[in-house]
Order: C-alpha cells, then structure tokens, then sequence
C-alpha cells in the first residue's frame, strides 16, 4: 500500500511542549497502521491512516481533569486503547473535554484507501495556502490542507483533469477521454461526490480550464477543425488540418451565449518557434490553448504554441494587447525582465485585484532555462509590461509542460511545476513554505481552495463514506 510519509519538522515542533503544560493536555497515537501525521500535535486537527484489515486502532492518553469521547461514545476518562471498524473514506471523531471549564479539542481520522497514491511532504515554515487541490495518479482528486494532510478526495472514472473548487463551493475536473487531443465535459459535483451536471462533451470539450461566471453561466474551451490550409510558408503542407479552439461562455443547460475563435483572430505567423514541432503532427495544434481567466467584460487566454497571453473584450472580440510571443501590433513591451523571451511554453495566467497578472511560465524549449512563477504589471497607455516579481525553485530546472502559479493575498504563491512531482508553497521572498511530491508522477494544477473550509469538506467525505 502506498501511503502518506513525511518530514515536517515546523509541525514536530509544536507537539514539544513544556512538561508542565503537556501534563494537563490529552493526545492519542494511531497504533498499527501507518498514520500521518506520524505525531501527535495539539495544532493539527486531522489524521489519515492506512487501516489495516479495515480497522482504526487508538492509543489514547487521557490526561489528568479530560475526558475523552470517540466517534459518539460515551467520555471517559484516563488512559485507554480502542479498536474501530473503518473502511476506506470513513472517519473517527475524538473529542478531548476538560472537566473543570468544559473547554473542547476535536480531532478527526480518516481511513485512506489501498490504492491511494504515495506521496511526500516537507514543511519549512509556518504559512502558504491552507487548502490546495490537485489531481493524482488513479484518477484520484484530492484536497490537502496545509499539513499535508488528505482531508477530501475522491476517484474519478477517467481524469480528473483541472480538478478544483468553484466559487460556489461546488466541485469540477474534467473527465478526460484521453487520445491525440485530450477532450472530456466537465463534471460539476457537490462536496458528497454527486453529480450535479455536466459541462460541454466528451468529443469536443478541451480539458484544461473552466471558469464559472458571477451570473451561473460557465466559460470552457472547444476543439475545433480547418481542413485544406496552406502551411508550406511556416514548413508544413498545402493541406493542412489545424486544431482550432472556440472560447464560449454557456449556460448551464448547455446553451452558447458567446464565442471566441482563435481561426479568426490569430495569424499562422504568431505559432512562430513552435512551427517545426507542430507541423510534426497529424493535426496541427497551431495555438494550443490552456487556460482562460475572466476579469468583467474581459478574458485573458494563454497559448502555449504562441508563447502568449492575450487580453480579450468578451464583447466586441478585440484583442486588447498581448503579452510574449511573436511581434504583432498589440504586443507589449516588456520591461525587467533579462530573458530576450518573456514566455515560454505558459500556462495559468490570472489576474489578481490590483491588476497585475501572474503566470507559470515553463521555459519550454528556451535554452534550457528553468520554469519560473511571474507576475506583470500591465500599462496599456504605455503599451508595456513590467517584470515584477519571478519565484523559482532550486529543485526544479525543467517543466515542459503543464504547472500553475496562483500569488495568495498574504503575498505566498502556491506552484504546481508542470512535470515534475512537486507542488509548492512559497513565501514573498521566494522561500519554501512547504514541498508535495506525488510519486511518479505530477497534477496539471493545484488550486488553492478558499470557497469552502475544512469543515465542509470533512462533513462532504462523511456523506460520500457513511
């Protein structure tokens, strides 16, 4: 069984309290399986275990004027051991009660399956996101707290791609069907796994963003083909297909209230560098879209085969500037930044409230130079962009694809490196906060999740494992 291990010094260290103060306060260790956190803290609230033979075994020091309650039993006091038949998702309350002014401590265990995926985690100091979401090997989906610690997951029949909260509080990921151009709709589930609907279709739907709007409706990409294009200018064949991408806003019942086409507002010059590696392929994916952010009437799209970001009027289609990339009458000009290429293979683009956009630039391709979390501040009178912030990570020096950069309000970023195992936590000095790895593998995102807490998420796994 692959479980959960870990080195988290930060957390060991809050479990070393005083004699005098660890005498008057309970704890309880997870005996026979393989539990994380391995020890117990006062400060972390939840426990995952691997349950052996579908059984929780705990060892609980009572400590003196406490009494200690289990999964709705009685409270006793004291010492004592306990055994509780759990399956996989099912969890265990343990409430520690002083007796004298009534004051409560609650913790929760929760029993990981077989076959969850293994994974590492190291804390180098207090902070960064207190929930991320990313998906997993085994078509798993999960939401970690700031501990490392599983406290919602789920397994998907295929993907899950894009896994992530919404802003109100219901869940998405796409249900990858695979092939040569990844396509799947997009579940949209409540907290207890049920499927509420579904978003776009299997055939055409691209798997990599979805955005829900203030007014209900949703934002998601379609493939799309050209067939007959002439591409002998950029070495590629008379006849080409090319892969399209519509960005459409729909309801969601399906119905399309807007589009945008990359067939009609980008030239077969802006693939620039890309050109020998796509004319390569059986389908050109000239432009290669990954992700879309709304900010009021306008988009912000990223294309990896461009080397871009545009800045799109949801109303009118007009591309409001661009950012990277080959020249074209709305680029910018990019200031502080010593690289001759300011994007590199891109994904991720957002927008934060004071305007600045952050990126997670991948480096693809550009002299082996390693991927970097951005953030621009944009003036569109003066026509520039301006470097003002670029966070990396000494183990990581290449991404070819993939990743995510998200600038919390406490200045921390949370990154996802594209293809490598890691997903970090950094603080505004650049620092590691704290480190995921994802054995033998990598999650196309990690998303911060701010619309529901844990106590949402505890009471959605506890429906979905009764």
């Amino acid at each position: 069984m692959k479980l959960i291990r870990a080195l988290i010094p930060a957390l060991a260290a809050l479990a070393l309290l005083p004699a005098s103060a660890d005498a008057r306060r309970p704890s309880f260790e997870i005996a026979g399986g393989d539990p994380f956190p391995s020890a117990f803290s006062w400060k972390a609230r939840d426990y995952v275990d691997s349950c052996p033979a579908g059984t929780l075994r705990l060892e609980v020091d009572g400590g003196k004027g406490w009494r200690a309650r289990v999964s709705g039993r009685r409270g006793v006091g004291g010492d004592f051991r306990t055994r509780i038949r759990r399956g996989a998702g099912q969890g265990v309350d343990l409430t520690f009660r002083r007796k004298r002014d009534g004051m409560a401590r609650h913790f929760h265990v929760r029993c990981l399956p077989g076959d969850f995926p293994g994974l590492s985690f190291d804390r180098r100091r207090r902070g960064g996101a207190k929930l991320f979401m990313v998906q997993l090997p085994e078509d798993y989906a999960a939401i970690f707290n700031r501990d490392g610690v599983p406290v919602w997951w789920m397994q998907a029949s295929n993907g899950p791609g894009d896994a992530k909260v919404l802003p109100d509080g219901t869940i998405s990921w796409d249900a990858v069907e695979g092939g040569a151009t990844v396509t799947g709709a997009f579940d949209i589930r409540s907290l207890s796994g049920r499927l509420i609907r579904t978003i776009g279709d299997d055939d055409t739907t691209d798997v990599h963003d979805i955005q829900l709007l203030p007014n209900g409706n949703y934002v998601i990409g379609e493939q799309d083909y050209r067939t007959g294009v002439d591409t002998t200018a950029f070495g590629g064949v008379p006849d080409a297909a090319l892969l399209v991408y519509e960005i459409r806003e729909v309801t969601p019942g399906g119905d399309v209230v807007r589009s945008w086409s990359t067939a009609e507002h980008i030239g077969l010059g802006e693939t620039g560098r890309w050109w020998p590696e796509v004319a390569s392929s059986l389908i050109y994916d000239t432009s290669h879209w990954n992700a879309v952010e709304i900010d009021g009437r306008y988009m912000y799209l990223s294309f990896r085969h461009l080397d871009a970001i545009y800045k799109v009027d949801r109303r009118t289609g007009e591309i409001v500037w661009k950012l990277g990339g080959t020249e074209t009458p709305e680029s910018l000009e990019v200031l502080n930044d010593p690289h001759p290429h300011p994007l590199g293979g891109q994904h991720d683009v957002r927008v934060l409230p004071n305007g600045t956009i952050t990126v997670h630039d991948n480096r693809t391709g550009l002299a082996a130079e390693a991927p970097r979390a951005e953030r621009y501040r944009i003036d569109e009178e003066a026509g520039t962009a301006k470097l003002v912030e670029s966070v990396g990570d000494r183990g990581i020096d290449s991404a070819r694809c993939c990743g995510s950069a998200r600038r919390l309000p406490d200045r921390s970023w949370l990154v996802s490196w594209g293809q490598n195992p890691v997903v970090g936590a950094y603080d505004g000095d650049g620092r590691p906060i704290y480190r995921l790895s994802i054995d033998g593998s990598f999650s196309y995102r990690a998303n911060p999740v701010t619309a529901v807490g844990t106590r949402d998420l505890r009471r959605g796994m506890d429906r979905m494992h009764p």
